[in-house]
């Protein structure tokens, strides 16, 4: 059985649950940020694979991955398995869902190599965990936030179409679409829960937290599924890896979410080619622009 070896690296967690409209889901992209590159852009150098290889369907005898799980990992926070290196340690329930953790991924049943789990896409040139807490998928949701840009209260257009405004969250890279680890049935994540239920707090409409806490919970109950599946991200090993679920939250009317002021971390800004954003948060955004038939 493969074990863990220690460095250093960070996560997050949350938790919440709303309904999701049918989209057809695209297909998952290839590796490109999580190949014959530094691990996570600063941090321990992969195996070289060529780029004919990266498939577990092409035999390759000779490959030999680095190996790289995070100090922070192996301190066993609550968002991180165990090492499964001691008879002691209690398997998880891999491809399925075991308690508050879902092991299941949404590209189907993965393969167990060495007593863990084999990444659904392929090699990366790197085993272990990394920075990420979960052996095989790890889930996050990349909520896309939107409403109509608004000029003194009328919609804003660009060569007779309409502009959209969308949630973004500055990030140490620039500004990104929130995207959070997050439990089962979360389709918000918690730092952008507890940014949107200040504001609802602030306007002084609900009596208590908790009335406040139900009545976002409503405002994002319905979403348009717009991506489920595997992310291509530096982050992924052969052992563990990110997926996302993205639904698009659009207040037609700018009559709740929709006119809410952010603060300096969230805000809102216009759906726009130009929009500096992780390639696949830009290809997710595309859709949703094309969904309401908006200027990009």
């Amino acid at each position: 059985m493969r074990t863990d070896k220690i460095i250093s690296g960070s996560n997050l967690i949350s938790c919440f649950s709303p309904q999701e409209s049918k989209r057809k889901k695209k297909v998952g992209p290839a590796h490109i940020q999580c190949v014959n590159v530094r691990y996570d852009g600063s941090g321990p150098d992969r195996a070289h694979i060529p780029i004919h290889k990266i498939s577990w369907l092409r035999p390759y005898p000779e490959y030999m991955p680095a190996q790289y799980t995070s100090y922070d990992v192996l301190k066993q926070p609550p968002w991180a398995d165990p090492s499964l290196d001691s008879p002691r340690v209690a398997m998880p329930g891999f491809n399925r869902l075991d308690g508050l953790v879902d092991r299941r991924s949404y590209d189907g049943e993965y393969q167990m190599e060495e007593g863990v789990p084999r990444n659904t896409i392929g090699r990366t040139g790197m085993i272990g965990r990394g920075v990420l807490g979960r052996w095989g998928p790890n889930h996050t949701a990349t909520p896309i936030i939107t409403r109509w840009a608004r000029d003194q209260g009328n919609i804003r257009e660009v060569n007779g179409k309409r502009v959209l405004e969308v949630v973004v969250v500055r990030t140490r890279a620039g500004w990104s679409l929130p995207c959070e680890l997050v439990t089962p049935n979360d389709r918000l994540g918690l730092s952008t829960r507890r940014t949107f239920l200040s504001e609802l707090v602030r306007r002084g409409k609900y009596s208590s937290g908790e009335e406040a806490s139900r009545a976002l919970t409503s405002m994002f109950t319905d979403g348009t599924l717009i991506y489920r599946g595997y992310v291509d991200d530096a982050k992924n090993t052969d052992n563990a890896w990110l997926e996302t679920i993205s639904l698009n939250f659009h207040d037609e009317h700018s009559k709740t979410y929709g006119s809410f002021q952010l603060g300096e971390d969230y805000t809102w800004v216009e759906a726009h080619y130009t929009l500096n954003l992780f390639c696949q948060h830009k290809d997710w955004l595309k859709d949703v622009v094309e969904l309401h038939r908006a200027h990009w």
